[in-house]
């Protein structure tokens, strides 16, 4: 059975990150350093990983970003970054109930996913791979062999859809089928273009 595995932030997720980090910087960085800031951070990338507590990353993060506020005021905000739901992503996702599996494969941490439950990606998903509980990320190989196995699927049945290229790329090499969400109103045609044809990019 076919497995359209979905990326969050930029894809079914508007993700703030850089804008709410550029403006809690008072104005110190703009957009473009605050992305640059975050894809750099070891402290960021090990939260995702699952290797440090909330209250040590935000210890860590108010440090390194220089942001003048309290770790426990930063790491309430930050929780806030995911912002809501793309307009249509869930509904798009919802059309394949039942003709695909569903599942999602993130970078995220436990705010971040306790954020995005409350938007409303609850039990949308057959499966959550997440990052924070897999103790790997986007794009090391190993967060892909670890879905390609819990699905026990041929990885050419898995389609994937991400908006960063270096995740795109290595899921390729690990020899699923990839397509990169450049904006974010282009995950549901790119579905619709799936179901019509019913088979992978």
């Amino acid at each position: 059975m076919l497995t359209l595995l979905f990326d969050l932030g930029g894809v079914v997720v508007d993700y703030r990150g850089p804008e709410r980090l550029a403006a809690l910087s008072g104005g110190v960085m703009s957009v473009a350093d605050a992305h640059a800031a975050m894809s750099a951070s070891d402290n960021l990338h090990a939260f995702e990983r699952g290797e440090v507590s909330p209250e040590a990353f935000a210890q860590r993060a108010v440090r390194e970003w220089r942001i003048d506020m309290a770790p426990d005021a930063f790491i309430a905000d930050f929780e806030t970054w995911p912002e809501r739901l793309l307009p249509g992503a869930k509904a798009a996702i919802a059309a394949f109930e039942g003709k695909a599996r569903l599942a999602c494969l993130s970078n995220i941490n436990i705010p971040h996913w306790r954020q995005a439950e409350a938007l409303g990606l609850g039990g949308v998903f057959e499966r959550e791979f997440l990052s924070h509980e897999m103790g790997a990320r986007k794009p090391e190989p190993g967060i892909y062999r670890q879905v390609i196995e819990a699905l026990d699927a041929a990885p050419e049945t898995i389609i994937f859809f991400d908006d960063v290229l270096p995740n795109i790329d290595a899921a390729r090499a690990a020899g699923l089928r990839a397509h990169h969400i450049g904006k974010p109103d282009m995950l549901a045609p790119v579905l619709k273009q799936v179901m019509r044809d019913r088979v992978p990019f």
